[in-house]
């Protein structure tokens, strides 16, 4: 037994007023409410789309705890870079920009 279940998408849709203007004219000629029109464009959208590739599978515990150990030290680091009583030494400064691209090699960017 197959189940036939409809979710709705509350959303916003941004037209001209010349837009809006059209739309209302073609939905009044073909006695259509806007909500059938719209499922019916997503339908076919849907339909002609290939079903994308799986998400990747998430990052190891390892991984991703040491990501978050990068992480907050480059918070705590930070905040010492915009300290506007003392300047951030030059080894501060290298330290961040090293820090920065760890994390980058760690997210795999």
């Amino acid at each position: 037994m197959e189940h036939n279940v409809r979710f709705t998408l509350p959303t916003r849709v941004y037209l001209t007023a010349e837009q809006r203007t059209k739309l209302d004219a073609l939905l009044h000629q073909a006695e259509q409410n806007l909500d059938v029109l719209v499922t019916k464009l997503l339908e076919g959208y849907l339909d002609a789309q290939p079903m994308p590739p799986p998400e990747p599978a998430p990052a190891n515990d390892e991984l991703s705890s040491e990501l978050a150990n990068r992480q907050r030290e480059l918070r705590k680091l930070r905040t010492k870079l915009n300290d506007p009583y003392n300047p951030p030494p030059d080894w501060l400064l290298t330290m961040v920009t090293d820090l920065e691209a760890e994390i980058a090699r760690l997210e795999g960017k």
